[in-house]
């Protein structure tokens, strides 16, 4: 029978570390340390950008009321306007309906796409009524009266306007072009472009 002294004094086994474990132990920390320093990054990396706060409808001019000064996350590929364009912003015209909510992007405001006192018009030209050349945004242009199946031509000036837009060529050869006119002889050209009787002629010194 073994001496229970003797027992007692004999060196005990310790038992064996798990080597996996103890790694799987460290990588979970370092996981966790880095989720923490992403989120901590993500909460704290904000701009300061420019939201709409009162509806705002294409060609109106912004106010400051309309404005205010947010701070939201950094996400990639969100377009925002910065703070700092606040006084720069008032002022300009609404290229889009400006939703209370949203946040402002640089393509939704700017200068006004009709000038005050002008209107613009879209005209629908047949083959041999305006220049084959191209008609680049600015190209000054003279929009002139001409009789149809032989009639009377209209009675009134040519009007000068200035072309904002030109369309593709349509199936049945006919143009599309927008052009600026002033605005008190909006009504003549328009009545002229539904009776089929305006041609566009160039402008010496024009945009090319």
């Amino acid at each position: 029978m073994a001496d229970p002294m003797t027992d007692a004094r004999a060196p005990r086994v310790r038992p064996r570390r798990d080597l996996r474990l103890i790694a799987i132990g460290v990588l979970a920390i370092c996981l966790g340390g880095l989720g923490a320093m992403w989120l901590y990054s993500a909460v704290t990396d904000v701009a300061s950008v420019i939201a709409v706060t009162r509806t705002v409808h294409r060609d109106q001019i912004i106010a400051a009321e309309d404005l205010d000064v947010i701070a939201v996350p950094a996400v990639p590929g969100l377009t925002t306007v910065s703070a700092a364009l606040f006084n720069p912003v008032v002022g300009r015209t609404a290229h889009l309906d400006l939703a209370a909510g949203s946040l402002l992007t640089p393509r939704s405001y700017g200068e006004p796409i009709v000038e005050a006192g002008r209107s613009q018009l879209g005209l629908r030209l047949a083959p041999g009524r305006i220049p084959a050349g191209e008609l680049p945004a600015g190209t000054e242009v003279l929009l002139v009266a001409v009789s149809r199946d032989g009639s009377e031509p209209p009675t009134g000036a040519s009007v000068l306007a200035r072309v904002s837009f030109t369309g593709p060529e349509q199936p049945d050869g006919s143009v599309l072009l927008d052009v600026d006119v002033p605005r008190e002889h909006a009504e003549y050209v328009a009545r002229l472009a539904a009776a089929d009787q305006l041609v566009v002629v160039r402008e010496p010194g024009s945009a090319r």
